[in-house]
């Protein structure tokens, strides 16, 4: 089985917005998460000590026949 491309989320924490144009510009990673219910428990926590998050996919998209 192939372990490079697993599935995984990342879940950033945005330091400051003015930092550049673009909102990723600003972010830093703070954890890696085998699945998205994970991801989301971290995302609320942050938001909950004040801290705004993104959560990113990284792993194949798409599927399907």
């Amino acid at each position: 089985m192939d372990w490079v491309n697993d599935d995984r989320y990342l879940v950033f924490v945005r330091a400051d917005s003015s930092l550049g144009e673009r909102p990723d510009a600003s972010e830093y990673p703070v954890a890696t998460c085998a699945t998205y219910g994970e991801a989301r428990y971290l995302r609320k926590m942050c938001h909950e000590a004040g801290r705004p998050c993104a959560i990113r996919y990284v792993g194949p998209a798409g599927g399907g026949d």
